[in-house]
């Protein structure tokens, strides 16, 4: 009986001592941590950008018209050569009238001053050749002196008259080819009241309406060739230092949703220009431009956010930047935990970003690190760890 009795009180005795262990076990203080582990660290640029066409054709008005005609809409895609729209113009068609007119009538003379031309040179032929017989005649003694000179004095006047008439088809046939000109350059004119695209590609915007009257230059119609769109941004020239051509970039937008464009970096402006920022802050800023692999749902003049990457370092073993803290002396240390009490760990960091830092030595992969290394823990206090 006093065996049995025994048994029971270590029994007790055991089972308060587990319990004051795990008591004690689960005293410390509960701490967020974090796991050491490798992956990739990035380090990116962000900036607005705007979505704009790579090559762009702008139609403008060549003379004072009125709008006729409207074949197309923004956003319509358009064919070399296709008609966008057709202009009429009043004071034109009445100068085309008016020169046709006048070709009409030069064509006309031209025609009877040839016919009078050839008259007159059968006619010259004739008096000359009547000439001739009467010279023979003459040398012969069987005409008259004055019946020869007579023959000679009528030559002479149908070649003065010859002569007039071939200065006239001479003048006509000027006047005429003068009238042709005319008529080709309104003609010319003439087709540039029908607008056709130069290029393949997007309608942008017809900014004019029908019956409006424009003038030379005004702008008819933008149109984005079949080249694509690209996005430009313009970064702070501090930054500017870190990007180069061909990086990666991701575009993401409010349009696009959930979705990410992946591009590149095609172009860097070699001079940085002045720019007032929206807080009246004088920045100065260069133009870059970033090329699309592919468009989504973008369209010319959307505001996007581009995030450039300009450092890429695989299979590193990356901490959150606020669980490493910086010592008086420059150096770095994070608290480490070591059977649930904290341990300061010197450590060695390469690059940073906003919510990374690249450990380079003093924590190995699965390791557990308190997250926030601003608490105020004691070397050795121990810690009751949550993850998240």
């Amino acid at each position: 009986m006093k065996i049995k009795k025994a048994w029971l009180v270590a029994a007790i005795a055991l089972v308060v001592l587990l319990a004051a262990v795990a008591m004690v076990m689960s005293s410390g203080q509960q701490v967020e941590v974090v796991l050491a582990e490798k992956g990739t660290f990035t380090q990116v640029i962000e900036e607005t950008g705007y979505v704009q066409v790579i090559e762009e054709q702008q139609i403008q008005a060549a003379q004072t018209a009125k709008i006729s005609q409207i074949l197309l809409e923004a956003g319509d895609r358009v064919e070399i050569g296709q008609l966008v729209m057709v202009l009429t113009s009043p004071e034109l068609e009445a100068e085309l009238a008016s020169v046709r007119s006048q070709l009409a009538q030069a064509e006309v003379q031209l025609e009877a001053a040839k016919l009078d031309l050839a008259s007159g040179q059968a006619q010259l032929k004739q008096a000359q050749d009547n000439l001739a017989r009467k010279k023979a005649l003459l040398d012969a003694g069987a005409l008259a002196e004055a019946e020869y000179e007579a023959a000679q004095l009528e030559v002479s006047q149908i070649e003065n008259q010859l002569a007039q008439l071939e200065s006239s088809v001479a003048g006509l046939s000027k006047q005429l080819q003068n009238q042709e000109q005319m008529l080709d350059a309104l003609l010319r004119k003439n087709t540039e009241l029908e607008v056709r695209s130069g290029v393949e590609g997007i309608l942008l915007d017809v900014p004019v309406k029908e019956g409006q009257m424009v003038g030379p230059g005004t702008l008819l119609a933008q149109i984005a060739a079949g080249k694509g769109m690209e996005v430009k941004t313009e970064l702070l020239s501090d930054e500017i230092r870190s990007v180069q051509v061909g990086q990666k970039a991701a575009i993401t937008s409010p349009v696009l949703g959930e979705e990410s464009l992946s591009g590149q970096v095609a172009k860097i402006y070699p001079q940085a220009y002045e720019r007032v920022s929206a807080l009246g802050v004088v920045q100065r800023r260069v133009p870059v431009l970033i090329s699309l692999d592919e468009t989504g749902n973008l369209r010319p003049g959307y505001e996007v956010r581009v995030s450039i990457e300009t450092l890429r370092k695989e299979n590193v073993v990356l901490l959150p930047r606020e669980a490493v803290q910086v010592n008086s002396d420059g150096s770095y240390q994070v608290m480490k935990v070591v059977d649930n009490r904290m341990v300061i760990q010197p450590v060695q960091i390469g690059e940073k970003n906003q919510q990374f830092v690249e450990v380079l030595s003093g924590i190995e992969p699965g390791q557990l690190v308190v997250r926030d290394g601003s608490l105020d823990l004691k070397e050795g206090a121990r810690l009751k760890p949550v993850q998240p």
